[in-house]
């Protein structure tokens, strides 16, 4: 894994014995006890992940949230003071650059997380978009944990100051300290969990991290890898960019209609999308449910049941919750009503359902 860089809490996933692989660059942990045991930790007491490789930036100055506003699909001046908001950046052509999620500091701040795959690009495209405001990468100084589960808000709450974690309302964040380490809050997350996020200095994330599993351990708080957060996104069918999002891929065809809004006087990809909605989708992103043990891969073929080609599979996983395998794909529009499909595994055909998403009921907690 020559030329790989590494999160903070590389040694502690090494002595934890975790699985590690090459991810968007870094040396990252895939699972410790296992996939599918550490998924189905998570659905029922809480996990704590090392997102580290996330890119952060700061845009600062005056009117900073309005000029990244001019950037973005969604309306960032709806947010308030805390709130954070899912946006995307899309190309001249209207294809997604990237997700990201935006915090409103204040007027003249935006705190923002990018994919790590696509921090370097994100933050060039950003510069050069943005005049007379300040942009800073932050993600070298910064490592991010994300707790998530049902029992994530009664251990912040035993960590932070009284009513901290259980006033925080979902997609806002707030300015706090976890036993005494300064960071910032955020009740996001990537699991359709109840859960947090946690920015916090380099030098305080090794602590900060032991001194959580520990606190966590009687309530069944695991360390949790990369493998287990996809099949958990994937059982809430969010989208994981260059999958189901690309510079390739449309917002629409991808089901993100509701994170662009159009009313806006202007976003970067605006006139596309709008010559893209007259024209038409020419396919559509589906979930499926596989009617058998076999997994669908990322690139496995789509045959309606009279084996006529007419998509290819983005993402799968086994769903340990649902005990068969789940995935989504893309189609084409002309049988976007159908709902009964083939899987090609191996030169044979496995039927699949589309199901509606998300395949596990959510349990964020929306006040």
């Amino acid at each position: 894994m020559a030329n790989l860089l590494r999160t903070p809490l590389y040694d502690l996933h090494v002595q934890s014995s975790a699985r590690m692989v090459p991810f968007a660059g870094y040396e990252m942990p895939v699972q410790y006890a296992g996939v599918l045991e550490e998924a189905k930790c998570v659905r029922s007491a809480a996990g704590l992940f090392d997102v580290s490789h996330m890119g952060q930036f700061r845009v600062s100055g005056v009117n900073a949230a309005e000029k990244v506003n001019a950037l973005v699909t969604n309306d960032f001046s709806k947010t308030a003071l805390g709130q954070a908001q899912y946006s995307l950046l899309l190309n001249e052509a209207g294809g997604v650059i990237d997700d990201l999620v935006l915090y409103r500091r204040s007027s003249d701040e935006v705190f923002i997380c990018v994919n790590a795959s696509n921090r370097d690009a994100d933050f060039r495209w950003m510069k050069e978009r943005l005049a007379g405001v300040e942009l800073q990468d932050l993600s070298d100084a910064l490592s991010l944990l994300a707790i998530q589960g049902p029992a994530s808000e009664s251990l912040i709450e035993s960590c932070t100051p009284s009513g901290v974690a259980k006033n925080l309302k979902y997609y806002h964040a707030v300015e706090t300290r976890i036993f005494d380490f300064p960071c910032y809050l955020s009740r996001t997350g990537y699991t359709g969990e109840d859960g947090f996020e946690i920015y916090v200095e380099n030098s305080f994330a090794k602590t900060l991290w032991s001194r959580l599993l520990e606190k966590g351990q009687p309530q069944g708080l695991s360390p949790i890898g990369l493998g287990a957060r996809d099949t958990l996104r994937l059982e809430m069918g969010y989208p994981l960019h260059g999958h189901e999002i690309s510079t390739e891929i449309h917002p629409f065809e991808a089901g993100l209609s509701w994170v662009v809004k159009m009313k806006k006087e202007h976003f970067v990809g605006k006139p596309a999308l709008e010559k893209w909605i007259e024209s038409g989708s020419k396919r559509q992103l589906k979930a499926f449910a596989v009617e058998d043990r076999r997994m669908a891969r990322q690139g496995a073929k789509i045959f309606t049941p009279q084996k006529r080609l007419v998509g290819a599979i983005t993402s799968g996983a086994f769903s340990p919750h649902l005990h068969h395998p789940i995935a989504m794909g893309f189609v084409d529009a002309s049988v976007k009503e159908e709902k009964d499909f083939l899987l090609e595994v191996r030169d044979q055909f496995v039927p699949m359902h589309v199901h509606p998403t998300p395949f596990v009921p959510s349990k964020v907690k929306k006040n």
